[in-house]
């Protein structure tokens, strides 16, 4: 044998031995710090999904909401504003929600008068503080379905006086829709016991009769902290880049006059602006799973959403985001977003989203989001908001006004809450 054989089989041999030495150890050391191996071996099959887990939709990412629960109207209500959604409060009544709304059957349209008689009696009215969503979407956030094509505002679930409960859909625009179900009526009765009044009332049982008239208030608003708004110290181009799936150290990049760092990754383009604004165009589909979306449905558009929201908000450290509406086009489909301080919602003085996503062909078309992180400054004095009553006749100047509590973003950098309309 030649040398030169000699010495390839001596290295081959030394190789095995260095390879089973190095599992040998491994194997001690699992067992000194009792580590169990997932039951995978290196070249099985990775597990299979059902799409379930891709398409999960968190609590955290639906809007706080307005709660009122009725009784005997003599005896006053028991309403609360800006409930989180999992608050245990909501929690009591969703699954009512969810149950009527899986066995409603449409019996047509209601007058105001017949919505306001019914809720004289035990019921819940629910109001996402957001603006108009498909039913489809409401549907997806209480766990459920439907095949009614509404957009809606509210809800409410009245006893009246039968064996069933009735469900009403608040259109937003005036429009209310009645529907029966198969939800035990004793079943919204029982909830409702258990809530004594706490000053809430409906704004159609004052005088201002100007105002949106399901507005839930209460006489006694809690005093809210004032709050920090600015960019998150996460907020860099590298961070966008890394997050959004584009090459962080591309050289197809240029700065305009504005400061705003533009990224070309054709068919993709990225603009990041020095004040928080981040815009995203696609001229084509993307292949990459963060701007795919895995079916048709409601569920699986929201889940894309949410994926990007998340994306960008774990990549820069803002502030979480909370669905805000949902509009439907024959060719596109816009989610969009709003930021909330705690349970608060915080609107933008132009009134535009924090967060808004267009999808077009199964895949993310645009997006234009606006970075920012409210931090509440709990060492500071609450700050009280003006006497309910107060606020009303200054808004009732204002026909169709809807009061409610939250923060207004106008570039100050520091944020009290206020009544807003």
């Amino acid at each position: 044998m030649s040398k030169k054989r000699m010495r390839d089989h001596l290295q081959n041999l030394a190789l095995v031995l260095l390879t089973l030495s190095a599992l040998l150890l491994f194997g001690r050391l699992l067992l000194l710090q009792n580590i169990r191996l997932p039951e995978q071996t290196l070249f099985s099959a990775a597990p299979s999904s059902d799409g379930q887990e891709e398409n999960a939709l968190p609590e955290a990412m639906f809007p706080a909401v307005s709660l009122m629960i009725t009784g005997d109207s003599q005896y006053g209500r028991f309403g609360r504003l800006c409930l989180r959604a999992d608050d245990d409060v909501l929690q009591s009544v969703t699954s009512l929600f969810q149950e009527a709304l899986g066995s409603a059957s449409l019996t047509g349209q209601a007058e105001d008068d017949a919505l306001r008689s019914a809720l004289d009696g035990p019921g819940l009215y629910l109001e996402p503080v957001c603006g108009r969503l498909p039913l489809e979407a409401v549907a997806v956030w209480l766990g459920g379905e439907t095949e009614f094509d509404l957009t809606v505002q509210a809800m409410a679930l009245t006893a009246g006086e039968g064996d069933s409960a009735s469900l009403y859909l608040l259109d937003g625009e005036g429009g209310i829709f009645s529907c029966g179900t198969a939800l035990p009526a004793s079943a919204v009765r029982s909830v409702c016991d258990g809530f004594p009044p706490n000053g809430a009332y409906f704004s159609y049982e004052t005088g201002y009769s100007a105002l949106e008239p399901y507005t839930v208030l209460r006489r006694e608003i809690d005093a809210l902290p004032d709050v920090q708004a600015e960019l998150p110290a996460g907020y860099s181009a590298y961070n966008l880049l890394t997050a959004l799936d584009f090459n962080a150290h591309t050289l197809s990049r240029y700065t305009e006059s504005s400061g705003a760092e533009v990224v070309e990754e054709s068919p993709r383009t990225l603009r990041i602006s020095p004040d928080g604004g981040v815009t995203f165009t696609s001229r084509g589909e993307s292949g990459l799973p963060l701007y795919r979306v895995s079916g048709q449905g409601m569920r699986e558009t929201l889940a894309a959403a949410w994926r990007l929201a998340e994306a960008l908000t774990e990549g820069t450290g803002a502030s979480p985001l909370h669905l805000w509406s949902v509009e439907e086009g024959e060719e596109e489909t816009s989610v969009s977003f709003c930021y909330q301080a705690g349970s608060v919602p915080v609107r933008f003085s132009d009134e535009s989203a924090a967060l808004t996503v267009t999808f077009r062909g199964g895949s993310v078309a645009s997006f234009a989001y606006r970075c920012r992180m409210y931090t509440p400054l709990e060492e500071e004095e609450a700050t009280r908001l003006i006497p309910v009553n107060i606020a009303q006749a200054i808004a009732a100047a204002h026909p169709g006004a809807k009061l409610s509590v939250g923060y207004k973003d106008d570039g100050s950098g520091r944020l009290a809450a206020q009544w807003l309309r």
